[in-house]
C-alpha cells in the first residue's frame, strides 16, 4: 500500500537522510530536494502529495518557497521544519497557508500524525469533502484522523492521538502481510470509540463513520499464508 508522496526540502544533508529513511521506513515514497528552486520543480511537476519543507535555507527560504508552492497549487499540504528559535516564524507561516510546523529535533511521533492528518486534508479536499473508500485502510486512516481532529483538545490528547497512531499501525501491518497484529489495532481503535462515546466525546455520527471504516478494513485482512 503506497501511503503517500512526501518530499523532503532541507539544505541539511543529515536532515534529509533521517527524514526520508524514517519515512520511507513507514511505507512512504519519498523525494529530498537540497533547495527551493528543487522543491519548485517537484511540486510543479507533481511529484509530491506532501512536502516537509525547511524555514531556514540559503537561496529561496522557506517562506518564500511555501508562498511559491501556494501560487502553484492549493492542494499540496506543507508542514514547515523549523529550529526552536524559529518557532514563532513558523506560527505566522500558518497565516501563509502552510498545513502545520515540526521544531528539531524531531518528535516523531507528532511528525508521524502531522504527515497522516495533512495527507488525509488533501484526500478529502480532493475527493469533495468525502472520505474515498476504494481503499479500506486508507479510508480507515483518512476517516479516523478526520474524526479524532475534530475532537475537543481534552479528548484530543486523551483518545484522538491514540486513535490516530492504531490507524496508521493497523494501516502498516496490513500492508505487511501482518493481519493478525493488524486486527488487534481495529480491536484498539473499537475500544477507543467506545470510550470516547462513553464521555461524550464523539458524536453518534463520527462513531459510526469510523465503525464502517472499521468493518471495511477487518474484511480486507490479509489471510496469513
Amino acid at each position: 500500500m503506497d501511503l503517500g508522496r512526501i518530499l523532503v526540502v532541507d539544505d541539511e544533508a543529515p536532515v534529509r537522510e533521517v527524514l526520508t529513511e524514517y519515512f520511507s521506513t513507514e511505507g512512504y515514497a519519498v523525494e529530498a530536494a537540497t533547495s527551493g528552486v528543487e522543491a519548485l520543480i517537484a511540486v510543479r511537476g507533481g511529484r509530491a502529495d506532501l512536502v516537509l519543507l525547511d524555514v531556514r535555507m540559503p537561496g529561496l527560504d522557506g517562506v518564500q518557497v511555501l508562498q511559491r508552492i501556494r501560487e502553484l497549487t492549493k492542494s499540496v499540504p506543507v508542514i514547515m521544519v523549523t529550529a526552536n528559535e524559529d518557532v514563532g516564524l513558523a506560527k505566522e507561516t500558518l497565516k501563509l497557508g502552510a498545513f502545520d510546523y515540526v521544531a528539531k529535533p524531531f518528535d516523531f511521533d507528532y511528525l508521524d500524525r502531522a504527515v497522516a492528518a495533512g495527507l488525509a486534508r488533501a484526500a478529502e479536499k480532493a475527493a469533495g469533502g468525502s472520505v474515498p473508500g476504494d481503499d479500506p485502510w486508507k479510508r480507515l486512516t483518512r476517516t479516523v484522523f478526520r474524526v479524532a481532529r475534530a475532537m475537543g483538545q481534552t479528548a484530543r490528547t486523551s483518545t484522538g492521538e491514540r486513535l490516530e497512531t492504531a490507524a496508521l499501525a493497523a494501516a502498516r501491518d496490513a500492508a505487511a502481510g501482518r493481519g493478525a497484529v493488524a486486527g488487534e489495532h481495529l480491536t484498539e481503535i473499537a475500544m477507543l470509540l467506545d470510550l470516547a462515546a462513553e464521555f461524550g466525546d464523539l458524536p453518534a455520527a463520527d462513531r459510526a463513520l469510523v465503525e464502517s471504516a472499521i468493518e471495511a478494513a477487518r474484511r480486507a485482512l490479509p489471510v496469513p499464508s
